[in-house]
């Protein structure tokens, strides 16, 4: 009975800190999973991240969601799934830069899904 708790306690020790583990990789940039995106960004903006603009001058066109985000001018905007309206946004803060995923077909229903410390690749 005493080793069963023990290595229960053990395993749960262990499940914690993979769990852990894992959120460590992305910074604790004040926002939370399933928050709407135009929230998370003005938190992202009052802490001193800055959206990082995107196609510029790559002759990229936006479709679907995409339009609707630039519409609303989120041109830290990456790119969308056609699938899933998932959408990726980039920011950044003293030359660190915060991935923000997003889900939602319409832009006041966009909402965060996850982040990371991870910079948009550079173009080709």
């Amino acid at each position: 009975m005493k080793a069963s708790i023990l290595v229960l306690s053990a395993l749960y020790c262990i499940g914690i800190s993979v769990a852990f583990a894992d959120s460590s990789e992305a910074p604790s940039a004040g926002i939370i999973v399933g928050e709407r995106l135009v929230a998370a960004k003005a938190k992202l903006i009052k802490q001193g991240w800055k959206p990082t603009r995107l196609h510029t001058n790559d002759g990229y066109e936006y479709s679907g969601v995409e339009k609707e985000l630039a519409a609303h001018k989120f041109f830290e905007l990456d790119t969308c799934s056609f699938d899933s309206s998932r959408c990726i946004l980039y920011y950044a803060k003293k030359g660190s830069c915060l991935r923000v995923d997003t889900i939602g077909e319409q832009f006041n229903d966009m909402s965060v899904t996850r982040w990371t410390r991870e910079c948009p690749e550079a173009p080709q």
